[in-house]
């Protein structure tokens, strides 16, 4: 493989003026959520419609590189100009696009960095006949942000593949009508907006038709899914329509909220082994001075009772959250309400958060910031009980049966990672699933727990007799 440094920039080329047979080599990096991963895919899919394109790796020569941006923190902010910079250093000649959720909220921080030669907000990304020719004709800077409408559509081009995933992405739902006071997605993304149920499954006919084992269902407040239909539908509703229209699937769910875990949906998990059983919780926080300065749509009590249900449900249930640390106002006795739900609860995975201060939100300028070093210190502490937690629940998998999607090499020699259905990192041997087996649904039995690795072996048993979560 050759250096970066030793890549030759190529030529510009145009699509007005592109020769004959000579496609547009286009590379695309992804920041952020899942919801940006499908939206990247949307962008190919638009272009590739249009043009005649090539798409290369990001450290490969190509004529235009498209970042999809994220703005949940600064540190993402400062991650896109950073790759911005780089690419414009390593190819001089090319053309560099910054679209998404930052380009949306922040256009003008964007347009003072020299080496963007475009800028594409959400409202319009998909409309590449629109403003690719501009970018890759024209010497200036192209802008193309504009406000989102107040009801505006749902709208996604039908992809039918995810570069280098093993498991698709399926946006169902879109903006966020929330406004918590820590977040500028209802800015970046627009009103919510949800996907028919037609257009869903003809999506999810696309990919499973493409040998995808799974779909995993996002939305930027996916419980939200529905409330705009008509007539109008629940998350629930979409689910059960699904899972009877398209027998072979398996469906995952992104993220919801701890008030949308109802017990109508739990019983759907417990009912029908498709509907995989993991959910990740938008939890943030679990102190109720903290969550309501958020304006978080429920209190700590409701949040504890939500994941317990969970939990209830069935063995082996995994659960993931997002929790916010330092958050404005945030004292050594809330801190102590999250660390301790953190403790008692039965989470697999925990995602911590440093709270990050976003120009336009009203949390930015509350009063009470607190320390830098004390976030760090309640950060330290999270993390480091997510690690025990997570090793709890993978030395309680040993001795189970689980399904689980191939993915890629793994870090052991001879063994590949896989996911669980309960999404959990796993290593199988490559001796039997072979170099070629990512997006393989395999069963397997989870053999030992060591130096915090998951080791299984294949189980060639009928899966039809095997019970997801039981000992073998």
């Amino acid at each position: 493989m050759k250096e970066l440094q030793d890549l030759q920039p190529l030529p510009a080329v145009s699509p007005a003026s592109q020769p004959a047979g000579t496609p547009l080599r286009v590379a695309f990096w992804t920041l952020g959520c899942r919801l940006n991963q499908y939206d990247t895919e949307g962008i190919k899919t638009s272009m590739a419609g249009v043009y005649d394109i090539e798409v290369v790796k990001w450290n490969d020569p190509a004529h235009l590189y498209v970042l999809n941006s994220c703005t949940v923190t600064a540190k993402a902010d400062q991650e896109c100009r950073r790759l911005a910079r780089q690419v414009k250093r390593r190819h001089p000649s090319c053309k560099v696009v910054v679209a998404g959720c930052y380009a949306q909220t922040q256009p003008e921080a964007l347009a003072a960095v020299p080496e963007i030669d475009g800028i594409v907000g959400n409202t319009g990304k998909d409309d590449v006949a629109t403003w690719l020719p501009e970018v890759m004709d024209e010497e200036a800077l192209t802008m193309k942000v504009e406000e989102f409408r107040e009801n505006p559509e749902f709208d996604s081009p039908l992809i039918d593949s995810f570069s280098g995933r093993s498991r698709a992405f399926v946006k169902i739902q879109d903006g966020c009508n929330l406004r918590c006071t820590y977040c500028l997605i209802w800015r970046a993304r627009g009103p919510g907006r949800s996907r028919t149920v037609e257009d869903v499954l003809a999506q999810l006919r696309v990919l499973i038709n493409g040998g995808y084992p799974e779909a995993i269902l996002a939305g930027i407040h996916l419980g939200g899914y529905g409330h705009d239909l008509q007539p109008g539908l629940k998350l629930p509703d979409l689910l059960e329509i699904c899972l009877r229209e398209i027998p072979e699937l398996r469906i995952r769910l992104s993220s919801i909220h701890p008030n949308e875990v109802t017990p109508g949906l739990l019983a759907m998990f417990a009912d029908n082994s498709r509907l995989l059983p993991h959910l990740h919780i938008s939890l943030q926080s679990g102190s109720d001075g903290v969550l309501k300065r958020m304006k978080r749509p429920y209190r700590g009590e409701r949040a504890w009772q939500a994941l317990r249900d969970v939990a209830a449900t069935l063995p082996h249930f995994g659960i993931g959250a997002d929790i916010i640390v330092g958050f404005p106002g945030e004292t050594d006795a809330e801190f102590e309400e999250t660390r301790r739900m953190v403790e008692e609860l039965p989470f697999s995975y925990l995602l911590v958060f440093r709270f990050s201060r976003r120009p336009g939100t009203s949390a930015a300028d509350m009063e009470d910031q607190v320390h830098p070093e004390t976030i760090t210190r309640r950060s330290r502490i999270l993390r480091d009980l997510a690690e025990v937690k997570k090793a709890e629940f993978s030395r309680n998998l040993v001795g189970t049966v689980r399904s689980a999607v191939v993915e890629a090499e793994g870090d052991i020699p001879g063994w590949r990672k896989a996911t669980t259905d309960n999404y959990v990192t796993v290593l199988v041997p490559e001796s039997v699933t072979g170099p070629d087996a990512a997006g393989s649904l395999v069963h397997v039995r989870v053999d030992d727990y060591k130096d915090q690795n998951l080791f299984t072996s294949i189980l060639q048993t009928d899966p039809v007799h095997l019970i997801p979560g039981k000992e073998a």
